[in-house]
Parts: C-alpha cells; sequence; structure tokens
C-alpha cells in the first residue's frame, strides 16, 4: 500500500487517473492546463510520483509533451484496476493480498479483488479456471456465493447462515454439504461477477501482470 501523498503530488496523481477513466492517455502538459500549475512544479510532481512506482514517465523529446501513464500500483491506488490474488487462497486473506499476481484494468471499488477458481465444487456454475472478483468487508446474504475461510483452507461456496452455525453449500452435488458451527468460519469476501476463464482473459489482454511490463 502506497503511502500518503502530500498534496500537490496526490492533485496531480488523481487528475492523471480521472483523464484515464476517460479513457484519454494524459500528457504533463494535460495536467499543467488542467491544475492550472506550472509546467515545472508538474514536472516536479509527476518526478516524485514516478520515484515513488506510481507513475511512468515517456518522454516524447522534441518540444513534445511528455506522456503519463499509471503502473499497477497506481491503477490499483486510483481504483482502476482489481487486484488478482491467484488461486483461491489457502490462509488469511491479508497475506494472499500481498502476493498480488496480476491485475484486471476495470473501475474497482477499495475493497474488491479476484480469485481464479480452482476444483470443480461449483461446478457448472463456475468452472477450473474461471475467475470471480469478490468484495471483502461485507456480510453475505442467504445462499449467497462466498470465499470462505475454514482450517486454513478458503472455498468457494454458498452461504446459509443459521444462527450460531453456517450451512457451506456447493453447486456440484457430487461434493458434501457442511453445517460448522460460525465461530469457526470465516467468510473472507462476497461474489460479485465472474469472467469466465483465465485463458480467454490473457487472449483478451485483460490480466495485466504485476512486474509492470511496457
Amino acid at each position: 500500500m502506497a503511502p500518503p501523498l502530500p498534496e500537490g503530488q496526490k492533485r496531480v496523481f488523481l487528475e492523471a487517473a480521472r483523464l484515464l477513466r476517460q479513457g484519454l492517455s494524459p500528457t504533463a502538459h494535460d495536467l499543467t492546463r488542467a491544475l492550472g500549475l506550472r509546467p515545472q512544479t508538474v514536472r516536479q510532481h509527476l518526478e516524485a510520483l514516478a520515484r515513488k512506482g506510481l507513475v511512468v514517465l515517456y518522454p516524447q523529446g522534441h518540444g513534445r509533451p511528455t506522456h503519463v501513464e499509471l503502473t499497477p500500483e497506481g491503477r490499483l491506488l486510483a481504483g482502476l484496476a482489481i487486484p488478482v490474488v491467484g488461486r483461491v487462497p489457502a490462509g488469511p486473506l491479508e497475506e494472499a493480498l500481498e502476493e498480488v499476481e496480476g491485475l484486471i484494468p476495470l473501475p474497482a471499488r477499495p475493497n474488491l479483488f479476484a480469485l481464479v477458481v480452482e476444483g470443480d465444487s461449483m461446478a457448472e456454475y463456475l468452472l477450473d479456471g474461471d475467475v470471480v472478483v469478490v468484495e471483502r468487508g461485507v456480510r453475505p446474504r442467504r445462499g449467497e456465493i462466498a470465499a470462505v475461510l475454514h482450517e486454513g483452507k478458503t472455498t468457494l461456496k454458498y452461504i446459509y447462515p443459521e444462527g450460531d452455525m453456517v450451512v457451506l453449500k456447493p453447486h456440484n452435488p457430487a461434493y458434501p454439504t457442511l453445517r460448522l458451527p460460525a465461530s469457526e468460519v470465516e467468510v473472507q469476501g462476497v461474489f460479485r461477477f465472474l469472467l469466465r476463464g483465465r485463458e480467454a482473459l490473457e487472449a483478451m489482454r485483460l490480466l495485466l501482470r504485476w512486474s509492470y511490463e511496457h
């Protein structure tokens, strides 16, 4: 997680993110004009943001304006990407979020993250290799799909709270339905939407690598 930005850097960063959200490719000149700042001031802020790993600057030379692109970390900070934490994690979600595998460049609320489905307990609805986007920090409603941690392993199941117990039901009838004490179950996130097939995501170039490559 990036540290809080000084006010000047924050203004420049948020304006670059706003332009990107509109489908534009911002330049230093665009930021200077939009913010009413001196070119030298904008350049200093951009260079500071680049040192912090939030932007990449592409000078065009010959008096042409420098193009500004957000790094993956910058896109996360700006809410322009959803982190992919890999396969459904075994263990605490906080640890999994420190090992981000990639990004889905879609506008995102702060608590959204993505998991790659492994196994067939939710087939035919969720298939092995699908990418599911879930939201943490919310209480699941009865019958919703949730990412649930139990005995050190995370699984995707329909969830049915029943007082001090919770029922976890697979979509695939070949797998058993579990009825567990609620105190032994931790909801890590609630299913929000599905992206069908990781290979399809790769082919469509929707999945950005965490290690920034240009």
